[in-house]
């Protein structure tokens, strides 16, 4: 017997197949990624910030499309899991501290006002353009896939996110090293997995598009050429963030899923 669909997400509303979601996310990936390539021809001070209305026009396109940016109909509480949550915001805190976030944001802002701006610019767009991708877009193409699926939530983060990272691929196509290119595909999907959390317990895409802006705000910003880094603390670290994210994203799903049983007898 097929199970009853989770109703209670938020894309279920908009009444979107998943041929027309699959379509999106491809028109959606095209665009974003061909976006970078026009703006070239513009000069530097202004091929930053064409980049960053295109992708905002982008992304007001795909919630117009959609509908919805959120997860829920309406955020169902947290009870326990709450404990759980904090640890995750602990974490993801430890996190930008362990990346020494805070030296690089200081870096951008004493840099010249047009290289200053040009990181903020190429940061913010990164992170509006891919958290619609990933967070909204893909994730939004998986729940329809999954929706019959007792875990719905965690199979989506997790394919997902794996996508996320698998999208670093395309650095070798920049000339980046194949070390530091997988280096990138791994954390990526890590903090993938945490953003994906970061949606689920917020209901809200903006918190995800300021943590990502935060973490991409670099002086080094528009350079692909990143260098690798000792593997050890690297799969340790996000190690840990793709254990505690999978860990909080099966736990809230499974009170959902309880509080959704109790509804279905009540009616």
């Amino acid at each position: 017997m097929k199970e009853k669909k989770n109703n209670y997400l938020a894309i279920n509303k908009t009444g979107l197949s998943i041929k027309w979601l699959t379509i999106a996310s491809l028109v959606y990936l095209l665009i974003y990624t061909e976006a970078g390539q026009i703006v070239t021809a513009f000069s530097e001070l202004w091929a930053p910030i064409l980049y960053l209305v295109i992708v905002c026009f982008l992304a007001l396109g795909v919630k117009i499309f959609y509908k919805t940016d959120r997860v829920f109909i309406k955020l169902p509480k947290e009870g326990k899991v709450k404990i759980l949550t904090i640890i995750f915001c602990i974490m993801l805190m430890a996190l930008y501290f362990l990346m020494n976030l805070i030296t690089s944001w200081v870096q951008v802002f004493n840099l010249m006002p047009e290289m200053m701006w040009s990181s903020i610019c190429v940061a913010l767009a990164a992170g509006i353009g891919e958290e619609f991708l990933c967070r909204v877009t893909l994730f939004n193409l998986f729940t329809k896939i999954f929706e019959n699926k007792q875990y719905v939530l965690l199979w989506s983060s997790i394919f997902s996110s794996v996508l996320f990272g698998l999208f670093h691929l395309i650095n070798l196509g920049h000339g980046a090293a194949i070390d530091a290119t997988f280096q990138q595909v791994y954390y990526a999907t890590a903090i993938g997995l945490a953003f994906s959390y970061l949606h689920i317990f917020t209901n809200r895409i903006w918190p995800c598009i300021l943590m990502h802006f935060l973490l991409d705000l670099q002086p080094n910003i528009a350079n692909m050429n990143a260098e690798a880094s000792p593997w050890g603390p690297i799969l340790i670290i996000f190690g840990i963030v793709i254990i505690v994210s999978i860990i909080c994203i099966y736990t809230f799903n499974k009170r959902i899923n309880k509080i959704e049983n109790e509804k279905r007898q009540i009616d």
